[in-house]
């Protein structure tokens, strides 16, 4: 048997099955806490009395937290079987994004 260059290696079936997994799993955990704090940030802006705006909020939490991790780990896989370093700085921003407070000033 000969050796594979690189070319022949990425057309391998499977080849970036790795990547765009680790991608996708990066994606929904990111994607999943943007919409956790998106949720909770708007979900109870209706207000209302006796604590409807709270209630509001923690629906805004788990439904925008769901969905992110949904959208993230179908946007992740199919970015990241291309370029797993693309999410891998999407996520990164994101997290400093969130660390320095601008995250929640733009949403």
């Amino acid at each position: 048997m000969r050796e594979l260059n690189v070319m022949e290696i990425d057309a391998v079936s499977g080849a970036g099955l790795f990547s765009s997994l680790t991608s996708a799993i990066l994606g929904a955990t990111a994607a999943g806490c943007a919409g956790a704090i998106i949720g909770g940030m708007h979900g109870g802006d209706g207000g209302g009395l006796l604590g409807v705006g709270s209630i509001g909020q923690l629906v805004g939490m788990i439904g925008g937290g769901l969905i992110g991790v949904v959208a993230g780990a179908i946007g992740g896989a199919v970015v990241g079987w291309d370029d797993p370093n693309a999410v891998t700085s999407t996520v990164l921003q994101f997290a400093n994004n969130v660390s320095n407070g601008d995250f929640m000033r733009a949403a």
